[in-house]
């Protein structure tokens, strides 16, 4: 039987650089909110601004709407982000379902190497013993036919 070993150690390779990616993605989603959180912020300062100050008050209007424009972009690359994150967690649960296979196919081909290697045992101490009580029961003969005689 063929060892699957290079070929679990070549999926783990695989799942653990599919686990990279999610991870990268799973930050890169962290950044992003972040990164909304600080726009949110900074609008809700500008409106206070806006709202003590006449001329700022009076671009206020251009303002809100590029707060807006803002706001679809950072919907946007979230739902892309969320999107992208999804896959990665399918392609890591792909691989390590693959992984599992490999694994456990080699664990079931070492158990019956073990059974087997068992059985070769049983069966070498089986001869031993029997050729042992031939033997014994050819002294056994021996010395009993001569004494008989």
């Amino acid at each position: 039987m063929k060892d699957l070993k290079p070929l679990i150690r070549l999926n783990q390779r695989e799942v653990d650089q599919r686990r990279r990616v999610l991870v990268e993605l799973q930050e890169a989603q962290e950044r992003l909110a972040a990164e909304r959180e600080q726009f949110e912020n900074q609008v809700v300062m500008e409106r206070e601004l806006a709202a003590t100050d006449l001329m700022l008050a009076k671009s206020y209007p251009a303002f809100a709407k590029r707060v807006e424009m803002m706001r679809d972009d950072y919907e946007r690359r979230a739902a892309t982000l969320r999107l992208e994150v999804e896959r990665a967690e399918e392609a890591v649960a792909e691989a390590f379902r693959e992984l599992k296979k490999f694994e456990q196919v080699q664990e079931q081909r070492d158990q019956a190497a073990k059974e087997a290697r068992r059985y070769r045992e049983t069966q070498m101490f089986d001869e031993v013993a029997s050729i042992r009580f031939s033997r014994q029961q050819g002294t056994a003969d021996e010395t009993g036919e001569g004494g008989s005689g």
